[in-house]
C-alpha cells in the first residue's frame, strides 16, 4: 500500500506505523472525517478484517471503525478509529493513540493526493486528458477532495443531453406527488443563479446577463435561501 507522507507530521506517522506493524498492540486512530483513519489502520495491519457483528471470532486482527464503549475485545489485536480521543475504560484498552490532522495541516501531502485521485479517476472513467483549473474541496478532507476531483472529471465533457439524462434520473428517484412544478424549477434557478453570482459578484450584473429585473432576481435569491 502506498502511504503519502510529504508533510512533517505525515512522515512521523508513517515511521510510527511501520514500527506498529511489528508490534502486537491495540492502536486507536482518531481525527476529523476523511483524514485517512481507515487507510492508516489497514496500513498498520494489512491482514486485519473490517469488524462486523458476523465476523468470525477466530480472526486474530480486526479493524473497528468508530468504536463504541460496549465493544467486546475478544480478538488478539484491535486497530480502531474514531473522531475524538479516548477517555476512561475504553482508553485503557489501547496502548497507542494516533491523531490524524486535517489536510489543511498537511498541505505538503495535498498535491500527491490530487495526483492519486486523478489517476484513479482517469483509469475508472477511461479518460486521458489532464484536469485544468481544479477547484478542490477540503471541507471533509480526503472525502471531499476525491469527490471534487471525480466530479470535475465527470463534468469536463458534459453535453446538454448528459445533463438532461442526469436530471431525468434525479427526478425519477426524488419527485413526489407533493412536489410542484415551481419547486422543481428552483433546482435550475439555484444552480444558475449561484454560478452567475460567483462569476459576476453583483446582482445587478447577473440581472443584466439574465435579462431580468434586478428586483425579480433579488426576490428569487431570497426564495432560494429560505
Amino acid at each position: 500500500m502506498e502511504f503519502i507522507a510529504n508533510s512533517l507530521v505525515s512522515k512521523k506517522i508513517h515511521k510510527l506505523a511501520l514500527m506498529l506493524r511489528e508490534m502486537d498492540i491495540n492502536v486507536y486512530i482518531y481525527g476529523e472525517i476523511g483524514t485517512g483513519k481507515s487507510y492508516l489502520a489497514k496500513f498498520i495491519s494489512p491482514n486485519a478484517k473490517i469488524y462486523t457483528d458476523k465476523l468470525n471470532e477466530k480472526e486474530s486482527e480486526v479493524i473497528v471503525e468508530n468504536i463504541k464503549n460496549d465493544f467486546d475485545f475478544k480478538f488478539k489485536r484491535v486497530i480502531a478509529t474514531g473522531l475524538t480521543p479516548l477517555y476512561g475504560d475504553l482508553k485503557d484498552k489501547f496502548t497507542m493513540q494516533i491523531e490524524l490532522k486535517p489536510l489543511n495541516d498537511r498541505k505538503e501531502d495535498i498535491k500527491d493526493f490530487i495526483n492519486l485521485f486523478s489517476n484513479q479517476a482517469k483509469t475508472e472513467f477511461k479518460i486521458e486528458k489532464e484536469l485544468k483549473n481544479l477547484d478542490i474541496d477540503l471541507s471533509q478532507n480526503l472525502h471531499s477532495l476525491k469527490q471534487s476531483i471525480y466530479k470535475k472529471f465527470l463534468c469536463e465533457d458534459y453535453t446538454k443531453n448528459n445533463i438532461i439524462n442526469i436530471l431525468k434520473e434525479y427526478f425519477d428517484k426524488n419527485y413526489t406527488e407533493n412536489d410542484s412544478y415551481n419547486s422543481m424549477l428552483k433546482i435550475f434557478d439555484k444552480a444558475l443563479i449561484e454560478v452567475l453570482l460567483d462569476k459576476y459578484k453583483s446582482k445587478l450584473q447577473v440581472a443584466k446577463h439574465l435579462k431580468i429585473n434586478r428586483h425579480t432576481l433579488t426576490k428569487k435569491v431570497n426564495e432560494l435561501e429560505n
